[in-house]
């Protein structure tokens, strides 16, 4: 049949095509921009090496052919003179990590290191930010260093700028940091490219943080990733090195982004939702990746996997598998796979929500907008609730609506025969990418299933109430209510919310504030659910145990992502990683999908579901069955009747 190929076609589209032969093996490369040809063996390459330094060493003219070729080729540049260290690579016989014979090396560029070569300076020529996505010792940090020490070498009169974690990661005796890696280029220079005064730490160009080319009036300087961080300062191009451990990483972002056209962002992941995290995944930063599949060494033998559940596929090799069985999978998904999900202080079990997600999330059926009409007052509402009138609010399908269906609606509504619970949670609604937004999850008490969602950037919390007033109405539900019960978040912008909401509207079917801690729980009169740091941690365990369970059935993809962001905080409380160095008070009053979601698992009195629809159509057999049962019944009901005896 057409339609089981055409999904077998899909699916095959779908999966990463490897090319072949890997690796290639070539033993010489032709560099395309100058024509030279190098050899690409390390022994035949360090030959090459030598000969070219012997017949240069009193030859000026060859000495200007060559720093000629360099400035115009980084590649060959690369290739013919600059060095690298490592001290483990990968046995061909166990797959894993051996100590190196030797620690230093010629840096020569496997075919990836190529295209990252060619990738980053395009960024730099065209002004544009670029991110290098990668495994652990992928060499990137070198390939950086180098960029920017080409740059310092051959373009006159440039400021280049280079900042890490802290100062011993940027200048420091140790080989982890970048000036120490700079200093090794300088060394195996010849003495007719290398700038004078650099090889000494701490005289003439090279001072602390700092190496000046006297030659062409070039500098790069470093520094730490502070909050005040080159304030004031002006760069053509500015590394940020491991930037996902950075501090106050958004506030570094927002710094330096007047300070260069290009910046270099190079790291492996560390939280999930942190700035490094959502700058990648922004699609506003070119990103190069730069993965263990596509080494010499480490992807030998490589070939493609299928998950069973998730259906996902992924890269591996006989190094990686062993990796694997070495560290875990835990520990492999984040320094090889490269995902956040596997960072050890994720709160939620990444691989758990990604099961979830590949059986049960989808795209929404129906998107509508919802609102109350303007021309009704709040003081209105309570009349409007009490009648139950559902004219009172606007409905219109859009393909842009806030409001996200994914439950068949019968008459324009959800299913009537079921009751419902509407998880709210409050934002500023200040509007702006990075806002947080206000969120109504609507899920259903018999089936467990979120049906419907509601989210808004834009909506302040008075307004919210409005429309979460309008968002009852249209649920409804089953007798005797017929209005679905209502928890939020009062910390924060729901005191705003909760006080429209019920003071002022008289909404009465709510959630109310229990004393925790004790062996018998009670209800309180304050209306909402307090957030403490503690009460956080059990709603939200208690909501991850039901996906866990399949207690929930949770279909919508945005929400199971952000579940994967949030971590625990190393003073303690549960929330996004992006809030990680921000105060208390903004991850307590933090609104989100996830703690509107977690938010409906509070509602303990859920009621029976009505199981027949309002009555059989007449003229059926049906219809005269129920008549004879409600007569039957009203007979027994009223059997003392007064006798006649007429």
């Amino acid at each position: 049949m057409l339609w089981p190929r055409l999904l077998r076609g899909m699916m095959e589209t779908l999966r990463p095509q490897l090319s072949t032969p890997f690796p290639s093996n070539r033993r010489m490369w032709t560099c395309p921009e100058t024509g030279l040809v190098v050899p690409m063996r390390e022994d035949e390459n360090m030959e090459y090496r030598e000969r070219i330094l012997h017949k240069a060493e009193h030859d000026p003219v060859m000495q200007r052919d060559l720093l000629a070729a360099c400035k115009k080729s980084m590649l060959f540049w690369v290739n013919t003179f600059a060095y690298t260290l490592w001290e483990m690579e990968v046995s061909s016989d166990t797959h894993g990590y051996v100590p190196a014979v030797m620690a230093l090396h010629p840096f020569i560029c496997f075919e990836k290191q190529e295209e990252w070569v060619t990738w980053a300076l395009g960024r730099f020529r065209s002004g544009e930010d670029g991110l290098t996505h990668k495994s652990r010792d992928m060499g990137a940090s070198w390939l950086h260093v180098n960029l920017f020490h080409h740059i310092w070498l051959f373009r006159p009169r440039t400021q280049l700028r280079e900042m890490s974690r802290v100062e011993d990661l940027v200048d420091s005796p140790i080989s982890k940091s970048l000036f120490y890696k700079h200093d090794l280029i300088n060394i195996y220079l010849p003495d007719w490219m290398r700038p004078p005064g650099v090889l000494v730490r701490g005289r003439e160009n090279r001072t602390s943080m700092r190496i000046h080319n006297a030659l062409n009036d070039s500098t790069i300087a470093g520094e730490s990733t502070n909050r005040s961080a080159l304030s004031g300062d002006r760069c053509a191009i500015l590394l940020l090195d491991e930037f996902s451990k950075a501090d106050n990483g958004e506030s570094i972002k927002r710094a330096t982004s007047p300070v260069t056209p290009c910046r270099m962002v190079n790291s492996t992941v560390d939280l999930p939702g942190s700035c490094y995290s959502n700058w990648k995944n922004s699609g506003r930063i070119k990103v190069f990746n730069l993965m263990a599949w596509d080494h010499p060494r480490k992807g030998v033998g490589r070939f493609v996997l299928q998950d069973d559940t998730t259906k996902a596929y992924r890269i591996t090799s006989p190094f990686i598998e062993h990796e694997i069985e070495r560290n875990g999978w835990r520990e492999v998904a984040k320094e090889i796979y490269g995902e956040e999900g596997a960072v050890g202080d994720a709160f939620f079990q990444g691989a758990e929500i990604d099961k979830h997600a590949a059986l049960y999330a989808r795209k929404p059926s129906t998107r509508l907008n919802i609102e109350l009409r303007k021309e009704i007052a709040n003081a209105s509402v309570p009349k409007i609730l009490r009648r139950r009138d559902i004219k009172a609010i606007k409905l219109a399908h859009h393909t842009t609506g806030d409001l996200l269906v994914w439950a068949s609606l019968t008459k324009g509504r959800l299913d009537q025969t079921k009751t419902y619970t509407l998880g709210v949670d409050l934002s500023r609604g200040q509007g702006g990418d990075t806002t947080t937004e206000s969120v109504v999850s609507i899920r259903c008490d018999q089936t467990g299933e979120f049906v419907a969602k509601w989210a808004s950037k834009t909506t302040p919390p008075y307004e919210a109430a409005r429309t979460a007033v309008a968002i009852a109405l249209w649920v409804g539900g089953a007798a005797p209510r017929h209005l679905p019960f209502v928890v939020w978040e009062m910390n924060g912008p729901g005191w705003d919310f909760g006080h429209v909401f019920v003071a002022v509207m008289k909404y009465a079917h709510y959630y109310r504030d229990e004393t925790i801690g004790q062996v018998v729980t009670k209800k309180t009169a304050k209306y909402g659910w307090h957030a403490s740091r503690e009460r956080k941690a059990l709603l939200l365990r208690a909501y991850e145990r039901d996906i866990r369970e399949n207690k929930v059935i949770n279909r919508d993809q945005q929400s199971l992502d952000q579940t994967k962001t949030y971590i625990t905080y190393p003073g303690g409380g549960v929330g996004p990683a992006e809030l990680s160095d921000k105060s208390k008070a903004d991850y307590l009053g933090h609104g989100d999908r996830t703690i509107a979601d977690a938010l409906t698992t509070l509602n303990k009195s859920k009621m029976k579901p009505r199981t027949s629809c309002a009555g059989a159509p007449e003229w059926t057999w049906g219809h005269r069955f129920d008549r004879w049962k409600r007569a039957r019944t009203a007979d027994k009901k009223n059997w003392r009747k007064r006798f006649s005896f007429q």
